[in-house]
């Protein structure tokens, strides 16, 4: 028999050359499990769900309803279930454990359990052929499915890619966020924050391949950690282990940290105030990677203990074609939606996989699971100016909905590194806790909001760039904390250039202007020579106040200008206004 070998899209074509497409039916994965190896073969063997009939003698629902702790389900969770479920059904069907004694039975075959689903009904297990075979003749076995295989979400290799140590003396924000400040101004979070909003009351759950050093790091040790689980190693301790590999936790530790560290004058997240659940649900190494079954386990965990929000930095999609990118066939997206249903919102990372599937027909549709899911938030990530990435990925999905949702700064991201340091990051991993920071920030003022109404109050305030929105680029727009929140100025009577901030400045700087209705206007930078050096936006201003940032302080070519004074001038229907700003490098 002649193994399929590479990546997935490989294997998938091997099957389909014997006529085999893997896809879920019970007879169909057995088929394909025997024709061609598609699982790579490691310590244990296959990995594969086994979904159950029934959950076997179990109490009923209604008297299950009256042990809701036996369950761990918390009473913040079953407060925040009411807001979208009648008093009747805040326990269901998918809150019952799974039969101990099908466990036991399937435990008996050789095979190892290596995780545990309420909501499927099902159980990952790593084993053998033999052992497949023996499983598919239980009698209480509906169907096997394959376990879906985590795809890393880093994006190309460049400058800006990589996590950076940065020397001491470099911030470039205001005296209190330091280098976090730019991320966090241009989703309007620091307007917010000055009115004494930090996410405060919201529970957020943060799913990742662990949390390193933040218990150690002074931007994260404070952080209120309600509780953090290793579905990994099955203990509490969500920091690297004795013996992981030399990176495990510090994808998490960063994403944590742009969400909710804070050390003043180096880092503050976009909803530090907030309290948090942490998961680690994936094993960050080169030759073993995390899969989707942990994942579920890990989104129920955070469910069951009263999580308002989660920060989703990860993604599947082997296993899956694009076709199944449809919300309704990846687990892990399945699994979104059932979140929304008991009054969660999921924020997730649309993706690193670029633009373009075929970037000769331009055909776009990139995403991977669960960022096609419905009742969710997806996030695309862009430069600061606004400008997208061209790692971060893009719908529709394959049943045709918009994606991503929105959009934040995802290159050149401000997070801890290590220890005690600091540096900067890209990916959409590092734009969607700065989304799901502001929705954490809304919900602290709007703590009634369902998981829809929040999603729409996002997507209906984004600020839509330079596109005609919703597209499956930027979705609609890049998420802004102040008008979600309600926040909205009123509007000026004429056009008002507001003061650049930081200024002076030696990395990049803020300009804004308001206006007092929809109109054509030109944002550009001057020298003292007259000389234009830079057009910051050319075309129809928002009415309201309107943000953009002199990004590294580039002229037209890329090039970063000499250290000076420069003038920001704004030309509008009737009027030319005019500031300084100071570059130094």
């Amino acid at each position: 028999m002649q193994a399929c070998e590479g990546r997935m899209t490989k294997r998938s074509e091997c099957c389909r050359q014997r006529g085999i497409t893997p896809r879920f039916n019970s007879f169909l994965v057995l088929s394909v499990l025997l024709t061609c190896t598609f699982f790579r073969v490691e310590a244990g063997g296959h990995r594969y769900w086994i979904l159950f009939w029934d959950r076997g003698e179990r109490r009923t629902i209604e008297q299950t309803r009256q042990f809701a702790h036996d369950l761990g389900i918390t009473d913040r969770a079953l407060w925040r279930r009411s807001k979208v479920l009648p008093a009747n059904k805040l326990i269901d069907e998918q809150d019952l454990p799974v039969s101990e004694e099908y466990l036991r039975q399937i435990e008996a075959t050789g095979v190892r359990v290596k995780s545990v689903s309420r909501w499927f009904n099902a159980a990952s297990v790593e084993g053998g052929m033999e052992q497949l075979l023996m499983l598919r003749e239980l009698p209480f076995v509906r169907y096997l499915q394959p376990v879906a295989t985590f795809r890393k979400q880093k994006p190309p290799l460049d400058p800006l890619g990589e996590m950076l140590r940065l020397r001491k003396g470099t911030g470039t924000g205001g005296p209190e966020y330091g280098s976090s400040f730019t991320q966090l101004n241009n989703i309007g979070v620091v307007d917010v924050h000055k009115r004494g909003i930090d996410g405060s009351g919201v529970i957020i759950g943060m799913i990742d391949n662990g949390f390193n050093e933040h218990r150690i790091h002074p931007a994260l040790r404070n952080i209120k950690v309600l509780a953090e689980y290793d579905f990994v190693q099955r203990d509490n301790n969500t920091m690297r282990a004795p013996g992981e590999y030399p990176g495990q936790g510090n994808h998490g530790a960063g994403t944590l940290a742009v969400i909710g560290g804070y050390e003043k004058g180096k880092l503050i997240g976009a909803a530090y105030g907030a309290s948090f659940l942490l998961a680690k649900t994936e094993v960050d190494s080169v030759e073993i990677q995390g899969e989707e079954d942990l994942y579920v386990e890990g989104l129920e965990w955070l469910e069951r203990n009263g999580a308002d929000i989660i920060s989703s930095s990860l993604g599947y999609i082997d296993w899956y074609t694009y076709n199944d990118l449809n919300g309704k066939t990846a687990v892990t997206s399945r699994a979104a939606r059932t979140l929304a249903r008991k009054g969660v919102l999921l924020v997730t990372a649309m993706g690193n996989e670029g633009t373009y599937r075929d970037p000769r027909t331009r055909s776009t549709g990139t995403l991977i699971a669960p960022a096609d899911a419905d009742s969710i938030i997806s996030v695309g990530a862009t430069f600061s100016d606004g400008e997208l990435a061209s790692f971060s990925s893009t719908g529709p999905t394959s049943d045709g909905r918009i994606k991503p949702e929105v959009v934040a700064q995802g290159v050149s991201v401000f997070t801890m590194y290590g220890e005690s340091g600091y540096g900067f990051s890209s990916g959409t991993s590092f734009a969607t806790p700065l989304v799901a920071g502001v929705a954490a920030l809304v919900l602290s003022v709007h703590p009634h909001l369902t998981p829809m109404e929040l999603r729409q109050r996002l997507l209906s305030t984004a600020r839509p760039l330079e596109m005609t929105v919703p597209n499956n680029f930027i979705g609609w727009g890049m998420v802004d904390a102040v008008r979600a929140v309600g926040f909205v100025a009123p509007l000026p009577e004429r056009f008002v250039l507001y003061d650049s901030y930081p200024n002076p400045f030696n990395g990049s700087t803020t300009i804004s202007f308001g206006a007092p209705e929809s109109k054509p206007v030109e944002l550009s930078i001057y020298d003292l020579l007259g000389r234009r050096v830079r057009t910051l936006f050319n075309g129809e201003a928002r009415a309201g106040e309107n943000r953009f940032v002199w990004q590294d302080a580039r002229d037209e070519r890329g090039a970063r200008v000499t250290s000076g004074v420069y003038l920001v001038r704004l030309k509008a229907q009737g009027a030319v206004l005019t500031k300084k700003v100071v570059y130094i490098k």
